[in-house]
């Protein structure tokens, strides 16, 4: 039987990562058969060499293995951080394939998670509106689930309509600062009083944080802070460093 597929979360920066480092691979096997620069040359270039090839390989599969299996286990705890009634309205803000989507959907026996995104294939590889919805037949719970192209920064929605709001790997594909802090507005004005926004990334944590409390969020939790993480952060060269912010809208 088919299974659900969630994908693979920037594959061009995968793909050239894993290309990188095969190529940088491929520079070095001349040098057993002496076709070398002679010492010290040959060492240093040797030795650049490995390390771009350890870095590009390493950090290309540590982001292949984080999206085929990483957030599949990570979601579930993330969703563990809400207080669910079952009967909550939810945004799922760049939902892409519908990981959090179908997962948030599976805790809501009387609610609706609505997902939106842009589809950009190069933020998820084949990146389609039916793609979420398909997921969602396969896990049984398509009839809680809607999907709307909407852009995250100017969200299409009146004020305080959602319960949750959540977002996974979303919304650093924002390059600027300034957006990034307008899309947490925005977040932030579509969410009820007493609502949690849940908001993982791969990196701008310390951002979003303070991001969230300048809006006046409360209860504010860092998620993923850990030793596993500063091994991923100091592989990567500080270019992946998978964290979560939650934070809880104060009631009026």
């Amino acid at each position: 039987m088919k299974r659900p597929d969630y994908g693979i979360d920037a594959p061009g920066v995968v793909r050239n990562l894993l290309i990188a480092g095969t190529v940088a691979l491929a520079l070095l096997l001349p040098a057993p058969f002496g076709l070398w620069p002679g010492q010290p040359w040959g060492t240093l270039l040797a030795g650049l060499l490995l390390f771009c090839a350890a870095d590009f390989l390493g950090v290309g599969f540590l982001v292949l293995r984080a999206s085929r299996v990483g957030k599949l286990s990570q979601r579930e705890h993330l969703l563990d951080l809400v207080p669910w009634s079952g009967r909550e309205r939810v945004l799922d803000v760049g939902c892409g394939h519908g990981l959090m989507l179908v997962a948030a959907a599976k805790r809501l026996p009387a609610g609706k998670v609505v997902g939106i995104d842009l589809w950009h294939s190069e933020d998820q590889a084949d990146n389609r509106p039916d793609v979420p919805l398909n997921n969602a037949r396969m896990e049984g719970v398509a009839d809680r689930v809607e999907v709307q192209t909407a852009d995250m920064r100017q969200l299409p929605f009146s004020d305080e309509s959602f319960d949750v709001v959540l977002s996974h790997w979303a919304v650093h594909n924002l390059r600027e600062a300034k957006e990034r802090s307008q899309t947490l507005a925005e977040m932030v004005r579509v969410i009820r009083p007493g609502g949690h926004i849940v908001l993982a990334d791969i990196e701008h944590g310390a951002e979003y944080a303070a991001g969230l409390a300048a809006l006046g969020l409360s209860d504010i939790q860092h998620v993923g802070n850990s030793w596993k993480t500063a091994l991923l952060a100091a592989a990567s060269l500080g270019r992946f460093r998978p964290t979560a912010v939650v934070a809880r809208k104060e009631r009026a």
